[in-house]
């Protein structure tokens, strides 16, 4: 891994479960982590969804191997929300490649 590629600041959300008074459960996502990583565009398309045009798009995350990163947390990008889709450790590069989709909200 180059570090110069890192040129993107990502910050990671790690969802945490609440209970509130009248026993409902709510996931909330707290950041957690800011760090650098190189970013890839990897598909993307437009969709229609129940009468709704929904953007498609998955990225590709590079971060390094040290980074508390697992598959139930988010990631946000350029201030868009992106769900881990896929995590794969490459112990020759010292790095991790995070598969993403674009959260639709």
């Amino acid at each position: 891994m180059i570090a110069g590629r890192l040129n993107e600041v990502v910050k990671i959300f790690r969802p945490t479960e609440t209970v509130n008074e009248y026993g409902e459960r709510t996931t909330e996502f707290a950041e957690l982590y800011t760090t650098r990583a190189k970013v890839e565009y990897s598909t993307g398309n437009k969709i229609i969804e129940n009468d709704e045009i929904v953007f498609s798009y998955a990225k590709r995350f590079y971060v390094r191997s040290y980074v508390p990163v697992t598959e139930t947390d988010q990631l946000e990008w350029q201030g868009k929300r992106y769900r881990i889709l896929t995590l794969e450790q490459r112990r020759e590069y010292n790095d991790i490649v995070i598969n993403t989709e674009l959260i639709n909200e």
